[in-house]
């Protein structure tokens, strides 16, 4: 069927829209038995406000709910997602009217009311599929005397996305429980679930655990529930921000990304700071870390020019004017700059084991920890910036030492698909470390990951399925009990990798 055929749309109340694109409902109310197979979903505005939710949905959802759904402007309507008709069934008995209810947003008594106005209920299981942008069409008169009913659009939207809101497998299995009518297997995570709205913007934990909810319940595919840490919004300044001429800002965005890499520092002194809202000002260290190693560095955002010796000779002198005696010279030292060192500077950095950091090269090690928390084991990286090279050459060591990191990732993420592959080719419900060792090797070899040993895939995998990891289960060999090293495996979630806009800075 082409874009252009798209030209239909079903009109719903704004809110079950929004529970359709949420997951947590795959079924809308039709006056038809017969249905197009492809249609857009418009919403039709309701002038009852609050009173009208209330009267129709349960609170769980309504919980949920962050915003009204409902377009301002009566003229103007925005489209947000197309579906295609999975089947349409029949309700006219009271007695399955609660059962109906917790497996969708309506109340009972809703839904009873609508059996006693139309003697029966058509409803229609739907499979989503969101737009790639929000579509916006002059439209009038779509109002709530037109829910359930089709309307020809003015014109086909341009693009449509082509991966459905909800799987294939978790589709097919929750039309089979709304068929029979099977209770919600997780009420109470349901209900959890809509209390995590209300605080996962605020809060990662939150954010990841909702994520892993509406995956577990069968509302949303791995690959979109992506996990956004709101630093994301400064830590994608600090590049550009050090490419300026805007000192003071490159500062504060140095600070809080190495308080963000796991750096602290509980000294009051405001010359040896790391206070993110502050600066050393004049005469002051611009950055000094204690925890978990002594850190201390230098900021020159600039953005054209060579950085003179003078800079590293600043840090030698306010590094042994501020800090204790022996400190300076045992600590990590770090000019975080974007200009190449002069001749004589870079001469002075090689001898006293000074680094030089790019504001890239902070920014790609800032935004891996932001996506993959824990990712940047802080003594891991200190041993890198103790040895050679120092000077301008020792910021290819630190890409080295994120490229390897982002490689590890890489492995334990085909790992994962590995074991889902063999999980969904074998139909068992947990597999082996020999099987996921032969299928990750041939998916290495045409790739640029390395081959594996086995026993590296058996300790990753058990890495993996670690409850504080949590991607994959584990259970016992019932069939090799006498050796307490055999394991089985099964999937739990994916590993997102976004890798592309962490190259992108280098």
């Amino acid at each position: 069927m082409s874009i252009a055929s798209l030209t239909t749309a079903l009109c719903l109340p704004a809110l079950e829209i929004e529970a359709l694109l949420q997951g947590r409902m795959i079924v809308a109310t039709s006056h038809t038995f017969r249905n197009p197979l492809q249609f857009v979903l418009c919403s039709a505005a309701s002038p009852k406000g609050d009173i009208y939710a209330r009267h129709r949905y349960r609170p769980s959802f309504l919980r949920s709910v962050k915003a009204d759904f409902n377009d301002k402007d009566s003229h103007q309507t925005t489209l947000w997602a197309w579906a295609k008709f999975g089947g349409c069934r029949i309700y006219n008995q009271l007695s399955d009217l609660e059962a109906l209810s917790k497996l969708t947003v309506w109340k009972t008594e809703y839904l009873a009311e609508l059996i006693e106005r139309q003697h029966k209920l058509f409803l229609m299981t739907l499979r989503v599929y969101r737009f790639e942008q929000p579509v916006t069409m002059t439209m009038t008169s779509v109002n709530e005397d037109k829910i359930g009913h089709y309307v020809r659009l003015p014109s086909a939207p341009t693009s449509r996305s082509s991966e459905a809101i909800i799987s294939k497998t978790a589709f097919v299995k929750r039309k089979q429980h709304l068929i029979a009518l099977v209770p919600p297997l997780h009420p109470e995570l349901e209900d959890f679930q809509a209390e995590l709205v209300q605080l996962r913007e605020s809060s990662l934990g939150a954010m990841s655990l909702d994520r892993d909810l509406r995956y577990f319940l069968g509302w949303s595919r791995t690959d979109q529930t992506k996990l956004d840490d709101s630093d994301l919004v400064w830590i994608k300044q600090i590049a550009q921000t050090g490419n300026s001429s805007d000192g003071d800002a490159f500062e504060k965005l140095t600070r809080k990304s190495l308080m963000k890499l796991g750096f602290s520092n509980s000294n009051t002194n405001p010359k040896a700071s790391l206070n993110p809202e502050a600066t050393g000002g004049a005469g002051g260290l611009d950055v000094y870390c204690e925890v978990p190693y002594p850190l201390v560095g230098e900021c020159k955002a600039s953005q054209y020019g060579s950085i003179p010796n003078s800079v590293t000779a600043q840090l030698i002198h306010l590094g042994n004017t501020h800090l204790p005696a022996g400190t300076f010279e045992q600590s990590i030292k770090v000019l975080f700059v974007a200009g190449s060192l002069t001749s004589h500077a870079k001469q002075a950095a090689i001898g006293n084991n000074i680094n030089v950091m790019r504001p890239e090269t902070l920014q790609r090690l800032t935004e891996l920890q932001a996506q993959h928390p824990g990712s940047i084991d802080l003594y891991k990286l200190k041993p890198c910036l103790q040895v050679a090279p120092f000077g301008d050459e020792a910021d290819a060591k630190v890409n080295l030492f994120v490229d390897n990191i982002l490689q590890q990732l890489e492995v334990r993420a085909e790992l994962i698909r590995a074991v889902k592959n063999c999980l969904q080719n074998t139909g068992e419900a947990s597999v082996g470390t020999d099987a996921v060792f032969f299928v990750y090797n041939a998916s290495a070899s045409h790739t640029k990951l390395p081959q594996l040993k086995r026993p590296e895939v058996h300790e990753t995998l058990i890495e993996l399925s670690s409850p504080l990891a949590g991607y994959l289960g584990r259970v016992d060999d019932i069939d090799a009990l006498a050796d307490r090293r055999s394991q089985r495996f099964y999937f739990l979630r994916e590993l997102h990798l976004e890798h592309d806009a962490l190259s992108a800075v280098r």
